[in-house]
């Protein structure tokens, strides 16, 4: 259990606000396995709790790593290091005021989060791409070439400028969210970290449209949300699987509007041949 769980329980809208963002970096990281140090969360509860702000956190925890490189003279990056660093970039991008629908802007997500950490930060993947899934029983996705992926992503982002969700009743406008969300991740766009980016660029998006983390769902349940978009990617006509948002549609609900849908694993499940 996280330590700053502890403000979930907060009488200050900002503190709880502030956690949420937090708790949500470390459920997008949890995916790859990546945990936060324990030497982050201090650093943590003093800008939830409005004593120091993001550049000062982010600098902290800049600092903190600068020196422990100097005193062992090593500079590669291990994990705690990447996942600290990466959660504090995480809870930048959340809490912006800015945000840019392209492909452009996309790849800016790629690289702020990861400038640093990875050399190709930024840049679409150069190869081809796959990984066996659990929901699919170890089958994969299968991922545009990696010469179609700007032409994919430039017609994928177009015809969402041009949606108009006015005109859109709430839960079709999930919906469409849902269908956005799928489309991105299946480009797999980046050689490293495609899942983590697309996550954070999706709730960026919702954010800026309006909606707010209402809960810890995605602390809890991001395993389920990267399970649910890989099943609303995946074909196999021959066992009668067709690509479906309505898991990814059921999490999005309890994130922004506190529902309480039971979200199991195992109901997305494909059995394998």
């Amino acid at each position: 259990m996280s330590t700053i769980e502890k403000y979930l329980k907060s009488s200050n809208s900002q503190e709880r606000e502030y956690c949420y963002f937090w708790l949500t970096s470390f459920g997008i990281q949890s995916v790859v396995s990546l945990k936060p140090s324990e030497h982050l969360f201090p650093i943590i509860s003093r800008h939830i709790e409005g004593e120091i702000d993001l550049p000062r956190t982010h600098q902290e925890v800049h600092d903190f790593y600068h020196l422990l490189h100097k005193e062992s003279g090593s500079h590669q990056i291990h994990h705690e290091e990447e996942t600290d660093k990466v959660a504090v970039r995480i809870v930048e991008i959340l809490m912006s005021d800015d945000f840019d629908l392209s492909p452009e802007g996309f790849a800016n997500v790629h690289r702020h989060m990861f400038h640093g950490i990875y050399h190709n930060s930024g840049k679409f993947r150069e190869h081809t791409a796959s990984k066996k899934e659990w929901v699919l029983a170890n089958s994969t996705v299968i991922y545009p070439p990696s010469d179609q992926i700007e032409a994919q992503l430039d017609y994928l982002f177009a015809v969402e400028r041009n949606t108009n969700y006015d005109a859109l009743s709430e839960s079709h406008r999930l919906q469409n969210y849902s269908n956005f969300i799928a489309r991105l991740f299946m480009v797999n766009a980046f050689q490293y970290a495609n899942s983590r980016t697309t996550f954070v660029y999706a709730l960026k998006y919702l954010l800026s449209r309006g909606y707010r983390l209402r809960n810890d769902t995605f602390y809890r349940e991001a395993w389920y949300f990267r399970n649910a978009i890989v099943r609303a990617c995946y074909t196999n006509m021959h066992q009668g699987v067709y690509p479906t948002t309505q898991y990814l549609v059921m999490f999005l609900r309890n994130l922004l509007f506190d529902e309480d849908n039971e979200l199991k694993n195992h109901r997305m499940m494909v059995k394998g041949d």
